[in-house]
């Protein structure tokens, strides 16, 4: 699709690898979190390719509050994989 090559370009205008954003899988938990902490990181650059009326995906941008959502699950779930890496390292 044209949203690859744009997204490619926009993570290196502002100096990020241009990376797909993890898959969230309903049967690891873990994914979710990764997903989001990708969509912290990316911030700039998802902002950038949603707000691009000529990619269509206008649908699928994320105001302040929706940002400060994902921004606060992301650091819920990191307290659980803190925990369980120490459960699995200590074991």
């Amino acid at each position: 699709t044209i949203a690859l090559p744009a997204w490619s370009h926009t993570c290196k205008a502002n100096h990020l690898k241009p990376n797909m954003i993890p898959r969230d899988v309903a049967m690891w938990w873990n994914s979710t979190y990764d997903m989001l902490r990708f969509a912290v990181t990316y911030r700039i650059a998802i902002d950038s390719i949603t707000a691009d009326k000529s990619l269509k995906l206008r649908k699928f941008e994320l105001d302040h509050d929706d940002w400060k959502i994902v921004h606060d699950l992301a650091s819920i779930l990191e307290v659980r994989v803190v925990s369980c890496t120490y459960i699995l390292i200590s074991d």
